[in-house]
């Protein structure tokens, strides 16, 4: 499986913001949560998640990894979605 992160997430997600259009990856736009070469998904959203630390960093994420993550998909579930990100 070439999502790492395809299991429980161990920080909360605060937001997932949709990309208006999905987008290619390449060069440093690629699938935050996948082993770099091993995802070739349209990145469709934005996940903002909350460290320990506190920051918040902004990963980009494909349909693949969104539509499989249970932490993705609970967020959604209670949240939907939040503002999309238009290209």
């Amino acid at each position: 499986m070439p999502h790492a992160a395809a299991q429980e997430m161990r920080s909360p997600i605060l937001s997932i913001h949709p990309y208006v259009p999905a987008v290619e990856q390449n060069g440093n736009s690629i699938c935050s949560l996948a082993s770099r070469g091993e995802c070739s998904h349209k990145l469709v959203a934005e996940v903002r998640v909350e460290f320990s630390d506190g920051t918040t960093p902004r990963w980009r994420v494909c349909g693949a990894w969104l539509t499989g993550n249970p932490s993705a998909i609970a967020h959604i579930t209670a949240n939907g979605f939040q503002e999309p990100v238009v290209f």
